[in-house]
């Protein structure tokens, strides 16, 4: 069954009109809550992410989903900021199920950009981090915690000037501080990804606060700088790691030629302890702005604030980015959206972060070969049409935390039908993507 079917088989299908006003285009990716589908509206012709909740999560009835689809779309409303992912409306479709209408982001995840680099520059990594903790910062005036900060709800957008910014996305398990908002955002136990979740997350204590997404964005940005996570494994693993006495691993211990400023600022953020953190988004992105490295421009993110009086310290000197570039016919443009693989008679499914008339960038889960024949399904990216295509696998990049499971693989397509070659082409000429510096998200 290719994707399209299996998203037809679940949610309304691709070219239907959701509440009279939404055509739905192509799937974008499903997970434990529902799906998100790209749609245009009919009247204005704006494409917008529509996301659908399942009738079945959880056992959870109509009611209740649409009471936590609410609580997104009101958490999104409140934290309005530029780096939050804008909600634009919210409804009902005909069989009963809540629905989200979102911004369509055109762009490529961090945790894309990290299962190919393996990890990035401090001075990318301050950049981010700053991004971050600003948005952030406004959800929390806003009442909200974010609880899933993490590099998968991490988009790098691009502007029409070719620098890029990040967008933060889902807000589906975040907690308001309303008395019922908490209620929903009670129900059921453990909630998050264990990776990236604070000691008194892992524990499901009830008095959750801002300090959880400060431990999250540490996570994030110790991912960036050492290429790995400071605890791995399964659920069990990580709270006897994590919410114990077992020391949590520095910076340094794990990547000794990140630079002492950020690795500070990171360790700080990842203190078993909220009280020895951060107070809060604020007193973190001042920690990361003080950084003397960030008098150096960052090339993913545009120019850093405006350097501090004093002398550089040799020994902050920033670390130049891990290079990954791979060698490839045509220029890769960011298409985040379902793709099955299909090797040695074994189905793979994943997400593809880019695409080019040479091949595609994809991340998944599981194991495969580092080369031969493949067989890939996924979505046209102009008219949304269920493709099946061959081509080789070239080379497949496995995460140095193997128990998180992400892997990217770079897949070189054999002999693309005119009309596809065409439709690629028409996307990548959409979204104008500007020529890339040697270091820019290869």
């Amino acid at each position: 069954m290719s994707i399209r079917e299996r998203a037809e088989a679940e949610f309304p299908p691709i070219g239907s009109v959701i509440d009279g006003r939404y055509e739905l285009l192509r799937d974008l990716g499903r997970g434990g809550a529902g799906a998100v589908f790209e749609a245009r509206h009919v009247y204005t012709r704006r494409v917008v992410a529509i996301k659908i909740v399942r009738g079945d999560r959880d056992g959870a009835t109509i009611a209740e989903l649409k009471a936590r689809l609410l609580r997104e779309a009101h958490a999104l409303a409140a934290a309005r900021h530029p780096g939050v992912v804008d909600v634009l409306d919210a409804g009902v479709e005909v069989s009963g199920r809540p629905f989200l209408v979102l911004e369509r982001l055109e762009g490529r995840t961090l945790e894309g950009l990290l299962a190919t680099r393996g990890r990035i520059s401090a001075t990318d990594t301050i950049a981010i981090g700053l991004q971050l903790a600003e948005c952030l910062s406004a959800a929390h005036r806003a009442g909200i915690v974010h609880r899933d900060v993490k590099p998968s709800n991490v988009f790098l957008i691009r502007d029409p000037d070719g620098r890029e910014h990040t967008k933060l996305v889902d807000f589906g398990i975040a907690r308001l501080d309303r008395p019922t908002d908490r209620k929903i955002s009670l129900c059921g136990a453990l909630i998050g990804t264990p990776e990236y979740m604070s000691p008194e997350q892992l524990l499901a204590k009830d008095d959750i606060d801002t300090r959880s997404d400060v431990y999250a964005l540490g996570v994030t940005l110790f991912e960036c700088v050492t290429g790995t996570v400071p605890y791995s494994g399964h659920y069990p693993q990580i709270l006897l790691q994590s919410a114990t006495t077992t020391a949590t691993p520095s910076v340094r211990s794990v990547a000794p030629d990140v630079p002492p400023g950020i690795a500070a600022v990171v360790d700080r953020a990842l203190a078993k302890s909220r009280d020895e953190r951060f107070r809060d988004m604020d007193e973190f992105a001042a920690a990361l702005a003080a950084i003397p490295s960030t008098r150096r421009q960052s090339a993913l993110l545009g120019p850093p604030p405006l350097p501090a009086a004093g002398p550089v310290a040799a020994a902050e000197v920033d670390s130049p980015p891990v290079d990954y570039a791979q060698r490839r016919r045509a220029e890769r443009t960011a298409y985040v959206t379902p793709v099955r693989l299909t090797v040695d008679g074994k189905t793979l499914d994943g997400r593809i972060e880019d695409i080019s008339e040479g091949g595609l960038l994809v991340l998944f889960r599981g194991d495969c070969p580092a080369d031969g024949p493949v067989d890939v399904r996924f979505a046209s990216p102009i008219d949304g049409k269920d493709l099946a295509l061959s081509g080789w696998i070239r080379w497949v990049k496995e995460a140095r935390h193997q128990e998180h499971g992400v892997r990217a693989v770079g897949i070189e397509l054999d002999a693309l039908p005119p009309e596809v070659r065409a439709s690629i082409q028409r996307y990548s000429a959409a979204m104008g993507d500007p020529p890339r510096t040697p270091s820019t998200l290869d």
